[in-house]
C-alpha cells in the first residue's frame, strides 16, 4: 500500500484526517511537520501544564508541544526516518491538495475551529512579537511581564489579519462576547493597515517602560517616541486624522477583553492552566 489512500484515516496523534503514513505511522500532515521539524531541531520543549497529560486532539494539538511529542512517540513514529530522510518529498498532485482543503474544513464542532484558531493566532502572535522590536532586546522574564500585560491587544490586532472568515465564525451565535470580539476585529480590520503601520503598532504596544526594570526603562521609551513620530509621518500622507484614529482603535481593547477572548477561544482547551503560564512556555 502507497503514502496515499483512497479514504483518509484517523490520525493516531491528534485524531484529524490522514491520507497516509508519516514516519510509519497514520498520522495528519501537520502532525508529520511537528514530529519532523523537532526531531531536526533536537528541541526540547516543556509540557504547558507540568504535568505531562495535556489533551492533544485536533482542536488542541497546538497548544502543548511537550505533549504532542510525547503522543507522537507513543505512537512508535520513528525518529530515525526523520534523520535518515533526504531532500523535500515529491510535490503533491493537485487532486491531492484540493482534497486537503476541503479536509481541512471538516470540523467535528464550531467550538474545535474555534479553539484551532485561537491557539494558531495565540501562538504565532507570541512568536511574532519575541522576533520584535523592543522584545528582542529584553531578556525572557522581562520579556514575559510585557506579553503578560498587552497579549490581548497583540491577539486582536493579528485576528485582524488572519486569513481565515474569523469574524463570520465568532459572529453566528449572538453570545456578547463574542459579538463584542467580532466587532473589535472588525473595527481593527477597518483600518486597513499596511506593513508599516502594522509593525509600528506592535512596536508601541510592546513599548511599556513602566513594566521594565530601570536598566531598560530609557531604551523603551525611546523606542515608544521613535514609532510614534514614525507612524505620525507614515500617516500623514493619507489623511491627518488617520493616526489618532489607529490610537483609539488599539486603546479600545481594554484588559478586560483578556477575559473574552480566554472565554471564547481557550476554555476549556487549556482548562486552569493561567496565561501567564502559557506566555512563559511559549518562545
Amino acid at each position: 500500500m502507497g503514502r496515499t489512500l483512497p479514504i483518509p484515516v484517523f490520525c493516531r496523534v491528534c485524531g484529524d484526517k490522514s491520507f497516509g503514513k508519516h514516519y510509519g505511522v497514520y498520522c495528519c500532515d501537520g502532525c508529520s511537520c511537528f514530529f519532523k521539524r523537532s526531531v531536526r531541531r533536537k528541541i526540547i520543549y516543556s509540557c504547558i501544564a507540568g504535568s505531562g497529560t495535556c489533551t492533544v486532539d485536533k482542536a488542541r494539538r497546538n497548544w502543548c508541544p511537550f505533549c504532542r511529542l510525547q503522543k507522537c512517540l507513543r505512537v512508535n513514529m520513528n525518529v530515525a526516518a526523520v534523520q535518515e530522510e533526504r531532500g523535500p518529498r515529491k510535490i503533491k498532485t493537485q487532486k491531492h491538495l484540493e482534497n486537503e482543503n476541503i479536509i481541512s474544513k471538516n470540523w467535528n464542532t464550531r467550538n474545535d475551529h474555534i479553539f484551532e484558531i485561537g491557539a494558531q493566532i495565540f501562538l504565532t502572535s507570541l512568536r511574532q512579537c519575541r522576533m520584535t522590536e523592543p522584545l528582542i532586546v529584553l531578556p525572557m522574564n522581562e520579556q514575559n511581564k510585557i506579553l503578560n500585560k498587552t497579549w490581548h491587544q497583540i491577539f486582536v490586532l493579528m485576528a485582524a489579519f488572519w486569513p481565515s472568515n474569523l469574524i463570520n465564525i465568532i459572529n453566528c451565535s449572538g453570545l456578547s462576547e463574542e459579538n463584542l470580539l467580532a466587532t473589535l476585529i472588525t473595527n481593527h480590520r477597518a483600518m486597513k493597515l499596511d506593513s508599516v503601520e502594522y509593525n509600528l503598532i506592535l512596536t508601541l504596544i510592546l513599548c511599556r517602560p513602566d513594566l521594565c526594570n530601570q536598566e531598560f526603562k530609557n531604551e523603551l521609551a525611546t523606542l515608544d517616541i521613535n514609532a510614534k513620530c514614525a507612524l505620525m509621518k507614515h500617516v500623514s500622507m493619507k489623511s491627518l486624522t488617520r493616526y489618532y484614529g489607529i490610537i483609539t482603535c488599539i486603546l479600545s481593547v481594554t484588559e478586560n477583553v483578556s477575559k473574552c477572548i480566554k472565554n471564547v477561544f481557550f476554555d476549556p482547551s487549556i482548562r486552569d492552566v493561567p496565561i501567564n503560564h502559557l506566555i512563559s512556555v511559549i518562545t
